[in-house]
C-alpha cells in the first residue's frame, strides 16, 4: 500500500467516526460548537498525515485557536464549563495531530520499503537513487498535466572529511544524518534520498527557488550541527556543499539528473 492511500484511508475513517459522533452527541443550543469541535478533529488529523509533524503543529494551534474562539463565543455564560470542554479538545486535538505526524515520519519510507525493498536505501532507510529517479519523473509528469512546479536540493558531505574514519563509524554517521537529521528537518510532503554514500536529495514539491533555498538551508544547518557535535571541521568551506534546481527553469538540468539516477543506486 503507498502512503498516499493510508493517509485516504485513515481520513475516510476519521470522518466516518466524526459524523457519526456528532450525529450522536450534539442537541439544541450545543450543536454548533460541538459540530466545529469535531469537524478541527478532521483538520488536526490532516494536518499531521499530510504535512508531518511541523504539519501537526500548525494544524493544533490553528485547531485550538478556532475552537476557543467558538467555544468561549456561544458559551459566554458557562465560562467554567466552556474552559473544561477548551481543555478537554485541546488534548484530543495534540493527540490526533501529533499521532499522525508520527504515523508520517515513520510510515512513509516503510510502505515504500514493504512494497518493494529495493527502493529504500538500507543504511539510511530514506528512497535510494533509482526510485528517486522515479519520483522526479513523476513529477515532470505532473507538471506536464498541471503545471505546478517543485524544486530538487543536492546536499554533498566531503569524502575527505569521513575519511580519516572508520567504515563502520562513516555508516553511522550517515545513517544517524539520513534518518534523524535529514528525516526530522524536512515537511511531511517533502521527499529525501540517499543518493550515494555521501550525497543526499531533496525533493520539495510545489516550492519555488527562494524557498527552497531557505529549506534547503535550515537542513544543511543542522547537518552541519550534527557533524560538529561529533567532533568534524565543519569551518571548511567544502564540508557541506548543496546545490538548489527549480523546474522548469533548469529543466535540463533536473531531466539529466534523472536519467542519471535512474541508472545508479545507493550503495
Amino acid at each position: 500500500m503507498k502512503y498516499s492511500r493510508f493517509e485516504l484511508l485513515a481520513m475516510g475513517v476519521g470522518v466516518c467516526a466524526v459524523v457519526g459522533s456528532s450525529f450522536a452527541t450534539v442537541s439544541g443550543a450545543d450543536m454548533f460548537p460541538e459540530i466545529v469541535g469535531q469537524a478541527l478533529i478532521l483538520l488536526a488529523l490532516w494536518g499531521g498525515l499530510h504535512y508531518g509533524r511541523k504539519g501537526a503543529v500548525v494544524a493544533f494551534l490553528i485547531c485550538t485557536s478556532v475552537y476557543a474562539i467558538v467555544v468561549f463565543s456561544f458559551m459566554s455564560s458557562q465560562l467554567s464549563i466552556a474552559l473544561e470542554i477548551f481543555l478537554l479538545r485541546t488534548a484530543v486535538y495534540g493527540a490526533v495531530a501529533f499521532g499522525a505526524g508520527e504515523l508520517n515520519a515513520h510510515l512513509k519510507y516503510l510502505f515504500v520499503k514493504l512494497e518493494n525493498p529495493d527502493h529504500v536505501d538500507g543504511l539510511t532507510n530514506l528512497y535510494n537513487a533509482r526510485y528517486f529517479s522515479k519520483l522526479l519523473n513523476n513529477k515532470i509528469i505532473e507538471f506536464n498535466a498541471s503545471g505546478q512546479n517543485f524544486s530538487l536540493a543536492t546536499l554533498t558531505i566531503s569524502n575527505a572529511l569521513l575519511a580519516p574514519l572508520k567504515k563502520r563509524v562513516q555508516n553511522k554517521l550517515m545513517k544517524e544524518i539520513g534518518n534523524s537529521v535529514i528525516r526530522d528537518n524536512i515537511r511531511g510532503v517533502d521527499e529525501a534520498a540517499r543518493i550515494n554514500d555521501t550525497r543526499f536529495m531533496l525533493l520539495f514539491p510545489d516550492t519555488n527557488l527562494e524557498d527552497a533555498r531557505v529549506l534547503t538551508n535550515r537542513v544543511s544547518g543542522k547537518v552541519r550541527g550534527y557533524l560538529d557535535r561529533h567532533g568534524m571541521d565543519t569551518d571548511r568551506e567544502d564540508t557541506l556543499e548543496t546545490e538548489v534546481l527549480e523546474y522548469p527553469p533548469n529543466r535540463d538540468a533536473i531531466e539529466k539528473l534523472a536519467l542519471g539516477l535512474s541508472e545508479t543506486d545507493s550503495e
